[in-house]
């Protein structure tokens, strides 16, 4: 039975919304980064894992954008640059466009 409450609003899970309100309370920054030997990853960081499941997004990222990935101390992490598909992915997943920065 507990598995079925929302730990943060103590609702029914089959009606919280606590992931979609944090969503629009994110601001989130993409930016690309050269690494050793001038390979370039992709770096996605403001987004607050206590309210969003972190390795859950990190998944359907790397699934959708067909590279390795990884998450670090609150930054996604992904390999080779994408940069503006990323914008459109997190728009399709909830996140508003107005609180993303692409860099």
């Amino acid at each position: 039975m507990s598995g079925d409450i929302c730990p943060i609003c103590s609702l029914p899970k089959d009606i919280c919304r606590c992931q979609e309100l944090a969503k629009t309370e994110q601001r989130i920054r993409v930016r690309i980064e050269r690494r050793k030997w001038g390979r370039e990853v992709t770096l996605v960081d403001g987004i607050d894992g206590r309210d969003i499941s972190m390795p859950e997004l990190v998944t359907k990222l790397k699934t959708r954008l067909a590279c390795g990935g990884s998450n670090k101390d609150g930054t996604i992490v992904l390999q080779g640059d994408h940069r503006y598909q990323i914008r459109q992915i997190l728009e399709d997943l909830g996140f508003p466009g107005t609180n993303i920065d692409v860099s």
